[in-house]
């Protein structure tokens, strides 16, 4: 069902003189382009990447002398499908390369954007939307949600998108009544070819439903740019067009979580939608191995620890938790539980029981006195066959022992 562009960059000739034709060099190139024209480069799982909006990405990678790639463009929309072509076109003219692209909307021959957006994209997201209607509350509740991020927690009755969540009421209603086109513009995030205001607000709600943790700016630099840059992106949108409608509640909670002055608007067309946006204000899953563990949404990565574990916390001011964890295989047996884990401290309480399959044992420590707080600590080992989870829950203050406990509870089997 996807929609996708697939294409190759090379030399016209064999013998190219006045650029080195390499790996090297077409990376150069592609990252010189992507800072012209505003947009983010970098490298993930060894190839480039170039990020023209929020789930907007541009695939590079080098074979057999050849810069060649791919940009699944459905989701993003119509609007950043004729910008991965102009994007291919200033590479390919800037350095004198034939390029050559597999399109099957057509636009890269024929640069219709309204027959590609109505044919392609429109029809798509309506067939989308008859799909979706027949699914139960019970089966699957994300769609269109990005694969190497985290997983978000089930909403009741609802289906997770990229952009926000849809109730399955709103999705019938929406197929009965033929207004799926309707939903299409707040569904894409670059809708027409310009960016008009509606790419502006699309692209902040995308932010807040998958990055913004709903958090004060102070606690940390991630906090400051999500913050700041959902508020840039709103406030454009409504200077481009003050009767788009927009999430005002929403953009006041963040303009308070940064301090912000609020902008002065004389009128609003409120969305009615916002309790519908912000995955991060639930749990939400990540995966190590065959296992996947809940956080709260609102817990940071710590990215400066370079110990074996993975690091998450809320930050000593708000709420003063550290979550570690990591896990290892046994290749060929099965994993046991290590006794030395469970002499962090001295426990006051140990639990063994059965989750999901898995073997658990959870040992709760009594408090330890630190200089300046009082610490109440956890340690809990996961165990389903060859693999074994290793857990650290610290919090600062008492009666979180239920806390802890249903998070490791929360754990799940995904092989």
């Amino acid at each position: 069902m996807s929609i996708r562009i697939r294409f190759s960059l090379e030399p016209k000739k064999k013998i190219f003189s006045g650029f080195a034709w390499n790996s090297q060099s077409a990376e150069l190139m592609v990252k010189d382009l992507a800072k012209k024209m505003g947009y983010q480069c970098f490298r993930i799982e060894g190839m480039l990447l170039v990020q023209l909006c929020p789930e907007g990405y541009i695939w590079f990678n080098w074979n057999k002398r050849k810069l060649q790639g791919e940009s699944q463009t459905n989701i993003a929309g119509p609007g950043f499908h004729a910008a991965v072509v102009e994007f291919l076109e200033e590479a390919a003219q800037g350095k004198k390369l034939k390029l050559r692209v597999e399109d099957r909307t057509g636009y890269f021959i024929k640069r219709d954007f309204l027959a590609m957006r109505q044919k392609y994209f429109y029809q798509w997201f309506s067939d989308l939307m008859d799909l979706v209607s027949g699914w139960s509350e019970k089966g699957e509740y994300m769609f269109c949600w990005p694969a190497i991020y985290y997983v978000p927690s089930r909403q009741e009755g609802k289906l997770i998108t990229h952009i926000r969540s849809f109730s399955f009421k709103e999705i019938a209603g929406m197929v009965h009544s033929g207004m799926s086109v309707a939903f299409a513009k707040d569904f894409f995030v670059w809708n027409d070819l310009q960016k008009d205001a509606r790419y502006y607000r699309n692209s902040a709600m995308v932010l807040l439903n998958q990055s913004c943790y709903f958090m004060p700016s102070q606690r940390s630099t991630q906090d400051v740019y999500v913050n700041q840059r959902i508020i840039e992106l709103l406030e454009k949108a409504y200077v481009m067009d003050p009767d788009i409608p927009f999430p005002h509640k929403t953009y006041l909670d963040i303009c308070a979580l940064d301090s912000h002055t609020p902008m002065e608007m004389k009128s609003v067309n409120l969305m009615d939608i916002e309790d519908s946006i912000g995955c991060r204000k639930y749990l939400v899953y990540r995966k190590i191995g065959n296992m996947s563990f809940a956080l709260p949404g609102n817990f940071l990565y710590d990215e400066e620890d370079n110990s074996a574990m993975d690091h998450y916390y809320d930050g000593r001011d708000y709420g003063g938790h550290d979550y570690y964890i990591y896990a290892a295989v046994f290749a060929g047996r099965e994993a046991e539980f290590k006794h030395q884990w469970f002499e962090q401290g001295k426990p006051e309480e140990i639990l063994d029981f059965e989750l999901n399959n898995a073997k658990v044992r959870v040992a709760f420590y009594e408090p330890e006195e630190k200089p300046g707080e009082t610490r109440y600590g956890v340690s809990a080992q996961v165990l389903y066959k060859d693999q074994r989870m290793n857990i650290n829950i610290v919090s600062r203050k008492p009666g979180e022992k239920d806390w802890a406990l249903e998070l490791i509870k929360s754990i799940r089997i995904t092989e």
